[in-house]
Formats: C-alpha cells, structure tokens, sequence
C-alpha cells in the first residue's frame, strides 16, 4: 500500500521545509522500514536515526511534484487547439483509446462502478524519442527534397492514477515518488546482499582451483603414483585473485555485519534523493508534423514545453505531465463476460 498518510502535507499551503506535521514524519519512517527492512525496528532509536533523512527525502518529493505546471486537458476539443496536446497523440482517435483504455484507467473503473465524475485527472506517462529522416523542407520559395530533418514520437502512452481530484492526483503522485525512493534503498541492500553471494561463490571456485594446484604439484601424492592430472594452473594468479576477493567480502562483511549498517544505508540514499531522480524541463520547437525546428523558424512552429523525468539507476527518461479530461470523451467498456459466453454458447446450424 502506498503512503497515504502523506496526504496530509499537500495542501496549497505548504509547511515550510523542516516543518512536517509529526505524524506524517512518523508514518513516513515506518513505510521506509516496512519497504526496506522490518528488522531495522531493531536498532535503537531507529526512528531519531532516520529522520533527517526522512525529512529530505519528503521535502524533496514535495517540491519535485510541484514543479508540474496545471494539468493539461485531453480531448477532442484540445486536440485542435492546445499543440502540446498534437504533440503528444496521432489523432483524437488515439486519445481516446489511451484515457479509456490504459491499465490505469481500467484499473479505476473497475474500483468505481458507479456513475463517473464529470471530469477525470490523472497522470499522462510516455518516452520521447528522436527519429532521423530525410523529408521536405521550405527554404525561401523553394521546396527543397532529402533534407536531414528529426521526427519527435511519443511513444507509449498511457494514464496512470486517474482520480476526480487535481489535488489527490498529486498527492498519489508525491505518494508513488517517495515510494520509488524506498524502493532504490532496497535494490541497495539487495545488491550488496548479492555481491557478497557472487563473491563467495567465485571464491569457491578460486579455492577449487587451488586445491587442483596441489593436486599437480610435487608436494601432493599423485605425482609420486605417476597418475595422469590436469594442467596446474597458475599459482600466481589464483593467489592474487583470492586476496582480492577475500579484501572485497571482508569490507562487506564489515559494512553489513550489523543491521545499523543497513540503517545507515537506507538513511543515506534517502538524504541524497537528487542522486537518483531528477527533473528536467524540455524545449521543442516542432513543426505540425512534429519535426524539430530552428528556434528562430518563421513558419508553422510552435515552441513547447515538456517535462522528463530522469531515473538515474537506469539512465531511463520519460515525459510525465498531470492531465485531465471530460469523462465523457471515454470509449465504451468492452463486455468482456458476454464476448466469452458468445464464444462458449454453441451455434445453432440452420
């Protein structure tokens, strides 16, 4: 479950930094070990030792997702008039079938069986990617052909989060933030966990490969039989290999050995939140048919706005943007139930 006690905190007046209202600090560190690990519960005065951290992180989250301008009304209608909105989809048909069809919104609709709000927000998430073509192009009067040109596409999108709120559509945003937040603190702990495995097991072969060093050599007792053994390998190598290895696992062995090293882990990756996500506001000029223009181009274009977000882990990049749209511009459910009865029910010949 996501932490919803972070509501509490996204108003339109916001507390100023280092100022959380104390039960939200409180259910914040508690999420943060539930997602990593519940034995941090363990180290003494664990919460006065996470709550720096806690609290950067959450002023963090805050001022990244205030960062978003106004959502950005999806319709047929807007399809026409906002070029932010062409950008982003190929027709009106497409926009269509993303608000009524992503996972997010069939996920919503399932939960509210009810009569639909008047108007629905949520959170629009694609990946932008850059295409080099040969097109046409207006140089002066002349139609020019084969000119290197670059197509913008949006490819995937689809809507997440869907709410009849502006506000608790930030708010589950702020929320999902702070989540992926916890989440790169557990891959953190994970991936030492795994080193060290990787470590022991290499170490293993080493000490194989050592012991099949003595097996060949003078001082073991084969030789003396004159019985056929396997190439040694090299004795240099192997005792270089094993040090390294045996200096690597003693350091993790020395930062993991406690579950206060864990503590401190967590608490560092939460302090620095920057190091793993950021924000970046992204200017196009595009032409009608999405294709990148000179800033200074005279004909056609429209300078726009986009933000991308940037998970750092992965160096993945994806164009997020808060939107709303009429409930009324939603395509109708497929009945799912009768297409598998029409599919079962046997025909009749005539």
């Amino acid at each position: 479950m996501v932490l919803r006690r972070l509501q509490s905190i996204f108003t339109p007046a916001h507390p100023k930094p280092g100022k959380f209202d104390e039960a939200l600090i409180h259910s914040a560190i508690e999420r943060v070990v539930d997602g990593t690990d519940p034995r941090l519960r363990a180290v003494r005065n664990y919460p006065r030792k996470l709550r720096d951290a806690v609290e950067r992180a959450i002023e963090f989250v805050v001022t990244f997702v205030d960062t978003f301008p106004p959502a950005i009304e999806l319709s047929r209608r807007s399809f026409t008039t906002d070029p932010r909105v062409r950008a982003l989809f190929a027709s009106p048909e497409q926009l269509r079938e993303i608000i009524s069809f992503s996972q997010g919104m069939l996920s919503y609709l399932q939960q509210n069986p009810g009569p639909l709000p008047q108007t629905l927000y949520a959170v629009l998430v694609t990946e932008r990617v850059e295409k080099n073509v040969l097109g046409m192009d207006l140089q002066g009067d002349l139609m020019r052909r084969d000119v290197a040109q670059t197509v913008i596409n949006f490819r995937d999108p689809r809507v997440s989060l869907p709410t009849d709120n502006a506000a608790e559509s930030r708010r589950d945003a702020m929320n999902r933030v702070f989540d992926y937040l916890v989440e790169i603190a557990l891959q953190r702990l994970v991936s030492t966990r795994t080193r060290k495995q990787q470590l022991e097991q290499q170490q293993r072969q080493l000490l194989q490969k050592k012991a099949q060093l003595y097996k060949a050599s003078t001082l073991a007792l084969e030789p003396l039989m004159e019985l056929r053994v396997p190439e040694a390998p090299d004795a240099g190598a192997i005792e270089k290999q094993l040090q390294a290895i045996e200096a690597e696992l003693a350091r993790i062995r020395i930062s993991s050995a406690t579950i206060e090293n864990h503590l401190a882990k967590v608490a560092a990756t939460l302090r620095e939140p920057e190091k793993h996500l950021h924000l970046e506001r992204v200017v196009l000029t595009l032409n009608h048919m999405n294709v990148k223009m000179a800033s200074n181009a005279l004909h056609n274009t429209n300078t726009l706005e986009f933000d991308e977000i940037l998970l750092r882990q992965d160096a993945r990049r994806f164009t997020m943007a808060f939107v709303r749209f009429p409930s009324s511009e939603l395509l109708p459910q497929p009945d799912f139930f009768d297409q598998a009865r029409r599919m079962l029910t046997p025909r009749v010949m005539t």
